[in-house]
């Protein structure tokens, strides 16, 4: 316990002391995330995003009492004690510099521009066996992750690991004033939030300020710019260096031998001659664990007396997975590590994943990553657990079993997967929300693999996290008050329109729109209540539209006409519509020589009511074409004050997409039509907002065969094999949405060392050929990477002469979709 009383934290802001003191053990600064509200604080930040102090009514009513707030709070709150200070992130961070006066343990911490969390969860992976380490919650490491972090350690652990990131100047001394690290580590640097610096070496000089006063600097040599910092800085005699090129570095790496597995690393390790087998083969990853053990050689020399533990380390994934099971189930896979703090990440993303409040599951393993003593570790969790009010509670593992009736909701205990796959009656789990939470070694990855609704390899990957991110920085580039209209039509371009949909309805946004008919009533079938604008409405859904609550597009008189007389027919009140002009796209609209018969219709019927005006602009992409797009806005914008002179009622209007929310952003309107840049993909071939991509395809070699100077592959034998190599065959084909246009080595596609791979022969129905005479790596089995970040989606759209659009939107549903959040 933190033992913090709400008394002391209203001392540090010479605050009134609170009439009822109470112990604190939860910060919370998201309102979604309330578990425990009579021993937590709520601090209502104002953010870009957002503003705590609107939830302050629904968080007392639920039983939260004490706050810290910036701004006046109306209303009645007759128990409740407010800290009222000029700036809540402020706050949050003195109350987070005052937990870390308490810890006297030393803390590590690490930043860098990536590679910061895979750093840290390694070193908890290999340090847990043998200390109790305190360490941030998955990537928290931002100006409100960090004081998390912080308040998240134990008194009585041994080492806690910070992560700290900054995305702009002035954020790594505020950073450093709270951690105040014992220790320090950096990953390396890149551009990762590159935009607010001058300069790479801007950036090397704000993130060194970490290290202002720590005893020691773990850190690349192979990195001019960080070496040349230290130096600079006058930090070399407390700087420790790991290096490929150096021979004086304190780990030298004298040779690196790659094989099917991963790779053989010879070192030399402060003069001693060492090998490290490590079940890696990307360098980021290779680079993370050659620097864990340069730091646990000096933090922590006893852990790395056996190298073997370095050869089971486990792949670092920050995911939960998010996957469609049998029997109507949804599954939440976090079984990578089983520990506390990642149990409260995942159980908090479980509630929130979970607003059609569902029954809800948890299949929990022994928590073999903790050093603690299992009484107090396990009572530690069932509290957390119960906290969460499981439906049905799973355990599994001899440890954990021991203390279930420590568990409310407590079903049934299992020895191992084995059992729990053979044994537990599925058809129980029936339409429940289930999360596997559990370490590798409890393996319930084999569990998921029969517990899933498909199992076909190739995946689409869909990153729920970057979704919300893009969604956040297109809104901040929009004038305060414009509203958004977010395009899930062709299954969310490809995405899949359901999870994007909740999503996007967490993210905030006040409308989604839908092709057809059919995707609307989809959404409504499955609880999301947005409002939603059908784009492309056909007269025989017209009464689906108005039994679901969906807006239509209205385009024609003739459709205006039959709307009207549908609404009067089966409508209950008055319904919006939504009025479409054509003001140069010459595709779908009305024109503006209709508006008088428009209002003339509109006049007769009290049954619709048009909730908007709107175009579609033709090439707002292209600066050249800048006088056709503002002809097309003058032209909406006259039709819009004759319309709302006429009806005599307000109007909203909406012309901009996402290349003209970005090229033309203060254009006056109501809302904007947010598309592609959703997806993380910028419609202009550029973009100075920091979009991600939200996808990644992937999938595995099937078969290898052994060819001969000679042979051909493939239909039409287009595949002409000039030297003896080998040919692997991949589950996908045009039938998937891979364009033909993609065969005969018009493409490359990834392997997991890097080595790309060219198609060979014609592009098949199922599946696709792939040159690996010069893959040694490759195996049957391994992963082929169609398109990720590394090697963008535009790639295909090149090869192909397309868009990026088209490539997304036309991927088969017969490819696995699989969502996760970071």
């Amino acid at each position: 316990m933190k033992g913090f009383l709400l008394s002391a934290i209203t001392a540090l802001f010479d605050a009134p002391l609170p009439e009822r003191d109470q112990e604190i053990d939860i910060l919370l600064t998201d309102s979604r995330s309330l578990t425990f509200p009579k021993r937590t604080l709520f601090v209502a930040l104002v953010t870009g995003r957002g503003n705590g102090h609107r939830y302050i009514g629904d968080l007392y009513s639920e039983g939260v009492r004490a706050f810290v707030v910036s701004q006046p709070v109306g209303g009645d709150y007759p128990e409740a004690t407010f800290i009222q200070v000029p700036d809540t992130l402020k706050a949050l961070h003195t109350i987070a510099a005052e937990r870390r006066q308490q810890l006297s343990m030393p803390i590590l911490s690490i930043t860098g521009s990536n590679g910061k969390t895979t750093l840290k969860e390694l070193l908890y992976q290999l340090m847990a066996p043998h200390l109790s380490v305190g360490r941030s919650p998955r990537s928290y490491n931002s100006q409100i992750g960090v004081p998390l972090s912080l308040w998240g350690l134990e008194a009585d652990q041994d080492l806690g690991i910070i992560e700290a990131g900054i995305s702009q100047p002035g954020e790594m001394r505020r950073l450093q004033q709270m951690i105040r690290p014992t220790y320090g580590a950096i990953t390396n640097i890149g551009e990762a939030h590159q935009e607010h610096f001058e300069s790479l070496q801007q950036k090397v000089d704000e993130k060194l300020l970490l290290f202002s006063d720590c005893q020691m600097i773990f850190a690349p040599y192979d990195e001019p710019l960080i070496r040349n910092g230290i130096e600079r800085n006058g930090w070399t005699d407390k700087t420790v260096y790991f290096s490929y090129i150096h021979p004086d570095a304190a780990l030298y790496v004298r040779q690196i031998d790659y094989h099917h597995q991963g790779v053989s690393v010879g070192i030399n390790l402060r003069g001693q001659e060492r090998r490290l087998e490590l079940p890696f083969l990307d360098r980021g990853t290779i680079d993370d664990t050659l620097l864990a053990l340069l730091i646990l050689s000096e933090i922590a020399p006893a852990t790395i007396s056996d190298l073997q533990p370095f050869a089971r380390l486990q792949p670092i994934t920050m995911r939960l997975e998010v996957l469609e099971g049998k029997q109507d189930t949804l599954l939440i896979n976090d079984s990578y590590n089983s520990d506390y703090d990642s149990l409260r990440i995942a159980l908090d993303f479980m509630k929130r994943r979970n607003t059609d409040h569902q029954p809800t599951a948890l299949v929990l393993s022994d928590m073999v990553d903790s050093t603690r003593q299992p009484e107090r570790l396990y009572q530690r969790v069932a509290n957390l657990v119960n906290q969460y009010q499981i439906d049905q509670i799973y355990l599994v593992g001899e440890k954990i079993a021991a203390f279930k009736h420590l568990f409310d909701n407590y079903r049934d205990r299992y020895p191992d997967w084995n059992s729990l796959d053979r044994e537990l009656q599925f058809a129980d789990l029936r339409h429940h929300v289930i999360l596997l939470k559990g370490s590798r070694t409890a393996q319930f990855d084999r569990v998921i693999e029969n517990w899933k609704a498909q199992t076909h390899q190739t995946i689409l990957n869909i990153n729920l996290s970057r979704l919300t991110a893009n969604y956040h920085q297109l809104r901040q580039r929009l004038p305060e008050g414009m509203k958004t209209i977010s395009m899930i039509k062709a299954n969310a371009y490809g995405a899949g329109s359901y999870e994007v949909a909740r999503t996007l309805e967490r993210a905030g946004t006040d409308y989604l729109a839908v092709a057809v008919v059919d995707e609307g009533k989809y959404l409504r079938d499955q609880g999301i209540r947005l409002p939603i604008l059908v784009m492309n409405p056909e007269l025989s859904g017209f009464r689906q539209l108005i039994w679901n609550n969906i807006e239509p597009e209205i385009f024609s008189l003739e459709m205006l006409q039959a709307f009207a007389d549908m609404a009067e027919r089966y409508g209950d009140g008055t319904l919006p519509i939504h009025l479409k002009w054509n003001t140069g796209m010459n595709r779908l609209g009305l024109t503006p020589d209709q508006a008088p018969r428009v209002i003339a219709i509109l006049h007769r019927t009290q049954a619709v009511r048009v909730a908007s005006v709107f175009t579609h602009l033709a090439v707002a992409d292209d600066p050249a074409e800048d006088q056709f797009t503002r002809r097309q806005l003058n032209t909406l914008d006259s039709v819009h004050q004759v319309l709302e002179q006429s009806l005599g009622y307000r109007v909203e209007k909406h012309a901009l997409n996402t290349a003209g929310a970005m090229r033309f952003p203060g254009y006056s309107s109501d809302y904007v039509r947010l598309g592609i840049g959703l997806y993380g993909l910028s419609p202009l071939g550029y973009s100075d907002l920091p979009l991600e991509p939200v996808a990644s395809l992937t999938t595995q070699i099937l078969q290898i065969q052994q060819v001969k100077s000679g042979d051909t592959v493939g239909y039409g034998r287009k595949g002409k094999i000039t030297r003896p190599g080998r040919i692997g065959i991949i589950p996908i084909g045009y039938a998937d949405g891979l364009s033909r246009h993609l065969g005969n080595g018009r493409i490359t596609f990834g392997l997991p060392d890097g080595t790309l791979v060219p198609t060979i022969g014609n592009i098949c129905m199922d599946t696709t050929m792939l040159d690996l005479t010069d893959a040694p790596t490759a195996e049957t089995g391994t992963q082929v990477t169609i398109f990720d970040d590394h090697l963008p989606i535009s790639r295909l759209a090149t090869a192909c002469d397309t868009i990026t659009y088209e490539i997304l939107s036309r991927l088969s549903s017969r490819i696995t979709r699989r969502y996760f959040t970071e």
